[in-house]
């Protein structure tokens, strides 16, 4: 195998790992803050039916991909450009550097043939030109480089968790990529598009999505159901967050949000099958990073 990959496998040290995640998880839940397994919504009730602890590579995920055999996930700034393949329970299978430099990942989606990750990470507003690394799935290779800026956008006017100009979600789906923002300043999401192949581009919204509860920080578009899930969370000002997924018909109208109570910052999110719907979540002081594995139970399913 060339130098540039680095596997990573279920040796005693990953099993140690997952051990003592899984304690310390165990010691999260038994604080006085109690973790809430469901909510419920006006079309359905939300249930979470696993939780796994993740490995300390992963303790910053920011993106998850589900495949039929595996799935995907990153890190983001301040870690390694890293791929990782994880399996059903979170362990990491084998990681593989796919670019140069990770400056803020925070978004990872595929189609047939090719990753898409995203280094558009941009809290402070301040940076130039935003990355998509276009890595081919056949062998791991960067194969190409998108870069693209905002319409109206104005770094110097910009301030710390104050402006629109961030993303952390992104869906591949047909000939584009799906951006959605992470509307700081008014919490009014707005959707992008962008081409696939233009290795340079100027991007203004398609359309603006109000009455979502915070912030979105993830997304995949569920074929199943034909609909687009994202999470995301709202924060207060001691830094205690409350996550939450909502669905949005393929135009983009805001059909359903559910609460998802006594978890953290959920970064993740992948649909899994028709019936279960994946999320990773970052560290925290209150909770390690985890894999968390959500099925959401129609209310005609209920009643059967």
């Amino acid at each position: 195998m060339l130098d540039r990959h680095h596997i990573l496998t279920r040796t005693e040290i990953s099993r140690l790992s997952r051990r003592m995640s899984r304690s310390f998880a165990l010691f999260v839940l038994l604080f006085p803050m109690a973790c809430s397994t469901t909510t419920t919504a006006n079309s359905g009730q939300l249930t979470v039916i696993a939780e796994h602890g993740l490995m300390a590579e992963l303790g910053e995920t920011s993106g998850l991909i589900c495949s039929a055999d595996a799935q995907y996930t990153i890190a983001d700034s301040g870690n390694s450009p890293t791929l990782y393949r994880i399996d059903d329970e979170g362990v990491i299978i084998e990681g593989v550097d796919v670019a140069k430099k990770n400056n803020d990942w925070e978004s990872v989606t595929a189609d047939d043939k090719f990753f898409y990750i995203g280094d558009f990470g941009n809290n402070a507003g301040k940076r130039r030109k935003l990355v998509i690394h276009k890595v081919s799935r056949d062998d791991l290779s960067s194969e190409a480089r998108l870069t693209f800026t905002y319409d109206n956008y104005e770094p110097k006017k910009n301030e710390l968790y104050a402006h629109d100009f961030d993303a952390e979600a992104m869906v591949a789906r047909h000939d584009k990529l799906v951006l959605f923002s992470k509307s700081w300043l008014t919490k009014t999401l707005r959707v992008y598009h962008l081409n696939k192949k233009d290795e340079e581009q100027h991007i203004s919204p398609v359309t603006t999505i109000e009455g979502l509860p915070g912030v979105v920080t993830g997304a995949d578009w569920d074929r199943f159901h034909n609909r687009y899930v994202v999470v995301g969370y709202s924060s207060n000002a001691f830094g205690i967050v409350d996550p939450f997924v909502a669905f949005l018909s393929e135009d983009y109208t805001l059909m359903n949000t559910f609460t998802l109570a006594g978890y953290g910052q959920v970064e993740g999110l992948c649909v899994k099958n028709k019936d279960e719907i994946w999320l990773t979540q970052e560290n925290s002081p209150f909770s390690i990073a985890k894999l968390i594995k959500i099925r959401l139970a129609t209310l005609e399913e209920d009643e059967d």
